[in-house]
C-alpha cells in the first residue's frame, strides 16, 4: 500500500499500474528526462507538472499540444490547480491518471472507485452514474449546472453563479426558471441513483452538490 501521494494508471477501463511522487516538481511526458515517462500516442515531451506549494499539490499543463483535463475540464496551460484525493486527470484523451493521497484520505479501493459516483463530459454531453450513462441525455443546461457544482463539490454555490455560468454574463433569468432547472436535474439524478441525495438546498445561499463515494454510506437528508 503506497504511502506517498500517487496516481493510478488507467487506460480502456483497466487500472493498468501507479505512480508514485515521490519528489517534486514531478514532470510526466513522452521524454526520457521526465520523471515519468509515458510513452503513450498523444502525450507531450513534458505534458504537466506536479509541484508541492505550502503543503499542498498542484498541478499544471506544460503547454503539451493535446492538452490535459482535470475531472473532464479542460486545464489553462501554465495554470496551476489544487489536486485533491479522487481527482481524474486525463491526458491526450488516452490516458487516467486518479490521485490519491494515502496522508489525508483512506486507501481508496480503485476497482470500486471507478465505477461509484457521479461524472460528466462535458464535450459530449453525457452525463453517467455509477458508470451508467444517463439516458435520455441530460440537456444542456442540466450538464452546465452539474459542471459547476462538481467544480464545487462541498462548496455553496449561489443563484448568480448558477446565473451566470449556465445562462451568462448580464441574462436576467427568473428564480422560476432556475428552480425549475434544478428540481428537473434532481429528478433525474434520484431516478438514476435513489438512495443518495446529490444536490442539497440552503436556503437563502444556495446549492451544495455530494458526490457519492466508495465505502461511504447512501446520504439521504
Amino acid at each position: 500500500m503506497p504511502t506517498a501521494p500517487c496516481f493510478y494508471i488507467k487506460m480502456n477501463n483497466d487500472v493498468i499500474g501507479q505512480i508514485e511522487l515521490s519528489r517534486f516538481p514531478f514532470v510526466i511526458g513522452r521524454a526520457r528526462e521526465c520523471d515519468y515517462v509515458l510513452d503513450t500516442e498523444g502525450v507531450s515531451r513534458q505534458h504537466l507538472q506536479i509541484d508541492f506549494d505550502q503543503r499542498q499539490l498542484t498541478v499544471r499543463d506544460l503547454d503539451s499540444r493535446n492538452g490535459t483535463f482535470l475531472n473532464q475540464e479542460r486545464m489553462v496551460p501554465q495554470q496551476k490547480y489544487l489536486l485533491r484525493a479522487n481527482d481524474e486527470l486525463t491526458i491526450a484523451d488516452t490516458v487516467t491518471l486518479i490521485f490519491d493521497d494515502p496522508a489525508t484520505t483512506s486507501q481508496i479501493d480503485i476497482e470500486q472507485y471507478l465505477n461509484v459516483g457521479l461524472r460528466i463530459d462535458v464535450e459530449r454531453g453525457e452525463g453517467y452514474i455509477n458508470d451508467k450513462r444517463l439516458d435520455p441525455p441530460l440537456s444542456p443546461s442540466q450538464i452546465l449546472l452539474l459542471q459547476l457544482l462538481l467544480r464545487n463539490e462541498g462548496v455553496v454555490v449561489t443563484r448568480d453563479e448558477i446565473r451566470q455560468h449556465v445562462w451568462g454574463e448580464g441574462m436576467m433569468v427568473s428564480d422560476q426558471a432556475m428552480d425549475a432547472l434544478v428540481s428537473r436535474l434532481r429528478k433525474r439524478l434520484h431516478e438514476a441513483d435513489p438512495d443518495h441525495e446529490y444536490i442539497t438546498t440552503r436556503r437563502g445561499f444556495g446549492l451544495i452538490f455530494h458526490n457519492r463515494r466508495p465505502g461511504v454510506p447512501p446520504n439521504n437528508r
